[in-house]
């Protein structure tokens, strides 16, 4: 597709918003998870008997976070029981959860990003469809858990994104105004949840996926080392940047 209808890190920086707040989504936004889930998925359905996914399907849905895309995986079994699709639930979670960490890859430039913006000062949250505890695995593992005031995810948001809800719940626990903060994804449901909150969306073009046509951008990154210009582009207009 063009790019040329998006805004471009380097047009952005006149933009007035400058943020106090930095929400991240993680899967294919600060991790590449796709090469783990595609593994962990493929291992439950073929012991439930459906064939492999593709890894591009895999890609596709995995914003979904682990329910929606199991249950995109699991439409040609028909009459499935809610206690069957607990228990596969949990055989694909508990693979992923133990295979993530040690295969998941974090996007270049991505740990020296937030260590810069939680140095200067920045808020940052992250808000994410995954299930907490491989969150808490994935953080954990890359040394990031500290750095995040809040995390909601599939396991305590009042809502999955595209809800704006998840959002909105990052943001109130960290006191800051939408109008003061960036979701910073790489999906259509990230572009459509900060649209719903009222926040401006960054879209990481490295990722899974992309936002549709319509869907309000305020930048566009294609690395996190862009990422990084942006963010203190930003910060030298407004200087102020503090913990509240």
């Amino acid at each position: 597709m063009s790019m040329t209808s998006w805004m471009t890190a380097d047009a952005s920086r006149s933009s007035p918003k400058h943020p106090r707040a930095l929400v991240f989504d993680v899967d294919g936004t600060l991790i590449d998870t796709l090469g783990p889930m595609h593994r962990a998925l493929n291992e439950v359905l073929a012991e439930a008997g459906v064939g492999p996914w593709r890894i591009e399907a895999v890609r596709e849905q995995l914003s979904l976070g682990l329910d929606g895309l199991l249950d995109a995986a699991l439409l040609p079994m028909q009459g499935l029981v809610d206690e069957q699709r607990r228990s596969l639930r949990s055989q694909l979670l508990s693979r992923y959860q133990r295979v993530a960490p040690l295969d998941a890859q974090a996007y270049p430039g991505a740990d020296a990003a937030l260590r810069r913006a939680s140095d200067a000062g920045f808020r940052l949250a992250v808000c994410s469809n995954a299930s907490g505890g491989v969150l808490k695995d994935l953080l954990t593992h890359f040394g990031w858990l500290s750095l995040f005031e809040v995390v909601v995810h599939a396991d305590n948001a009042r809502a999955l994104k595209p809800s704006g809800q998840p959002l909105l719940q990052a943001l109130e626990a960290l006191e800051v105004s939408p109008d003061d903060a960036w979701l910073i994804g790489d999906s259509a449901l990230d572009a459509r949840c900060a649209q719903a909150a009222g926040c401006a969306f960054v879209w990481f073009s490295a990722g899974y996926g992309e936002p549709a046509r319509g869907d309000p951008i305020h930048a566009r990154v294609a690395d996190h080392h862009a990422l990084g210009e942006l963010i203190f582009a930003t910060r030298q207009a407004w200087p102020q940047v503090r913990r509240a």
